[in-house]
């Protein structure tokens, strides 16, 4: 009688105690260098749409409701995670949210070696190949952004499903296949890498199940999953353009080829041979087709759920710049490949040289992913820390008073779209940030960003339209030649190579003002800008000019709230620039 589907001829009854120690103490291991790698980070991009505009109480249609989608993703699962951390821990720390994330890697770690020990991997390089994935450096992004609890989830809950149809043998019970079921929906409500693990799974149950049973499995997830779309889903394709044009279909081979030959390339730390490596899966895979859908479809269907993934986010970001080899696709693509990779490798009937050879190689690569680990976290800890200096500076001034000049609905931080002026200042109000000390140097940065710093939905810029009735004074310029053209505008023209710098105040009586800036368009496929600095009467001058995008045809508005402090504004395109609205002649 030939062995069972799912197990190897030559596959141990069981991995050794000491493999199994291995493994366990791998675990551990990575738990604790990511808590340790990621200790001193704090709260970045969309992670403030789940902290302060999304509740419980709000109908499905709502964009603050938990039902609706986060870009083109249905997040409940994780915006309710971080509602319950955020009313126990505000925003004290960023430990609380990690963790999460943190266990669900874990996770994914243990039903990782579970499945490529079913599959036959040789006990030695299972290990390794987990510890490969434990370590990950290639996918850092999902490991250092609580945020991925996402996509992370998602992976989660369809390893699990897979975990309980394939350890179930050929006729899994009606509790394991309900179990599944559940599961699955669980791992759509976390992203939509559960749409690619629900993939996988219906992969296993065509090859393992009974069509009754499969459907058992499968079409509760589905229908969950179309109801969702049909009610709300929709609206997150809508909102971000997306078209589904032929051109953007006939793009997703090549999307699919360029990620996973990224993700290979990155983690093996041989960027060029990217191509190469996924040559050779795909031959392998190619090669063992028949063999992999009668005896490991698991493995089959991690294959086809990678492919789902990269097909997925291609046609999801047809309007967008994201490039397919970002580490946190990476970190999607081994997480699925990694029993695939360990079955290519050290399969248990391989030569014990061979087998020992394939741990050496996977312990190489799991060591110079420590190495891009540590790398990225440092890029991103700096990132971290600007920007919890930013928001606690412009917290503390909304927080007393200060009104930003493009209202309360917008972001007064151009790197966090998510967080607006009115929440900030009332998590201020509420003691919800943190009471780490901030320097009259970044208070003053973060009040001539509410001073000056309009926001068009996308970027700080000109606005087109005053948002204020009250006027500049002109007080002087350098390196520039003034005129006084019909209309009542003053007219720049530089004079040599160094910036245009000009001085302005708010006019006497006024809280606020608006003045119409005009130069000459941009060049095609360039962008000018005004540099903004406010000089206070009294304290520190802003120390990072604040960058205004000039619109493409050369005209909008400049604003400044801030009618202590002068206004200096730095234009070094070259060209002429023309102010209008000013209060009396130049």
């Amino acid at each position: 009688m030939g062995p069972e589907p799912g197990t190897d001829a030559a596959a141990p009854a069981g991995p050794p105690r000491a493999a199994i120690y291995a493994h366990l103490l791998s675990l551990v291991g990575a738990f604790a260098f990511w808590a340790w790698t990621d200790r001193g980070l704090w709260f970045f991009g969309d992670e403030w749409d789940f902290l302060v505009q999304r509740g419980l109480w709000h109908w499905p249609t709502n964009p603050a409701s938990i039902w609706f989608p986060h870009n083109e993703h249905w997040s409940t699962l994780p915006i309710v995670l971080w509602r319950a951390l955020f009313n126990v821990f505000h925003l004290s720390t960023y430990w609380p949210y990690i963790v999460p994330l943190l266990v669900l890697h874990v996770g994914i770690m243990h039903l990782s070696w579970r499945l490529s020990r079913r599959a036959g991997v040789a006990p030695w390089v299972a290990v390794a190949a987990v510890v490969l994935l434990g370590f990950l450096g290639a996918g850092a992004e999902d490991l250092t952004w609580a945020f991925q609890v996402g996509f992370v989830g998602s992976v989660f809950f369809g390893l699990l499903a897979l975990e309980l149809l394939d350890s179930g043998g050929p006729a899994p019970s009606s509790s394991r296949l309900l179990s599944a079921c559940l599961a699955l929906i669980a791992g759509l409500m976390c992203s939509t890498v559960g749409v690619a693990m629900l993939v996988a799974t219906a992969s296993l149950a065509a090859a393992r199940l009974p069509r009754n049973r499969a459907l058992w499995v499968l079409g509760p997830p589905v229908a969950a999953y179309a109801i969702w779309f049909a009610v709300v889903g929709h609206s997150g394709i809508s909102a971000h353009s997306d078209q589904f044009s032929l051109t953007v279909a006939t793009s997703v081979p090549n999307y699919i080829w360029t990620g996973l030959s990224s993700a290979l390339g990155q983690t093996f730390n041989l960027t060029a041979a990217g191509g190469a490596l996924l040559v050779g899966v795909a031959v392998w895979v190619g090669c063992h087709l028949r063999r992999l859908w009668d005896r490991e479809p698991a493995l089959l269907g991690l294959c086809a759920a990678v492919l789902a993934f990269y097909a997925l986010t291609s046609l999801g970001r047809d309007t967008s710049t994201v490039d397919a080899g970002v580490p946190r696709y990476i970190y999607i693509a081994l997480a699925l490949l990694v029993p695939v990779i360990g079955k290519l490798l050290g399969p248990a009937r391989a030569f014990a040289g061979a087998r020992a050879g394939a741990v050496g190689l996977l312990a190489l690569t799991a060591l110079g992913n420590v190495g891009q680990a540590q790398t990225w976290t440092t890029a991103r800890l700096a990132l971290t820390s600007t920007l919890k200096t930013e928001v606690l500076a412009t917290g503390r001034l909304l927080g007393e008073g200060v009104h930003y000049v493009s209202g309360p609905g917008a972001p007064p931080i151009g790197a966090l779209p998510n967080l607006t002026a009115g929440p900030l200042g009332d998590l201020q109000r509420s003691r919800m940030l943190p009471g780490t000390p901030v320097s009259a140097t970044d208070l003053i940065n973060a009040r001539t960003a509410l001073a000056v710093g309009t926001w068009n939905g996308s970027v700080t810029a000109l606005t087109r339209h005053p948002l204020s009735a009250g006027r500049f004074r002109y007080e002087r310029s350098t390196f520039a030649t003034v005129s006084s053209p019909p209309g009542g505008c003053l007219a720049l023209v530089p004079q040599s190579a160094d910036p245009v710098q000009i001085w302005l105040q708010v006019a006497p009586g006024h809280r606020s003002a608006s003045l119409l800036v005009e130069s000459p368009p941009a060049a095609t496929g360039t962008i000018n800008y005004l540099a903004a600095v406010l000089v206070p009467p009294r304290g520190p001058t802003t120390s990072v000019p604040l960058e205004l995008v000039v619109p493409h045809k050369g005209r909008g508005y400049l604003s400044d709230n801030d009618p202590q402090a002068e206004l200096v504004i730095t234009w070094n395109v070259g060209t002429p620039i023309t102010l209008c609205g000013l209060s009396g002649p130049g």
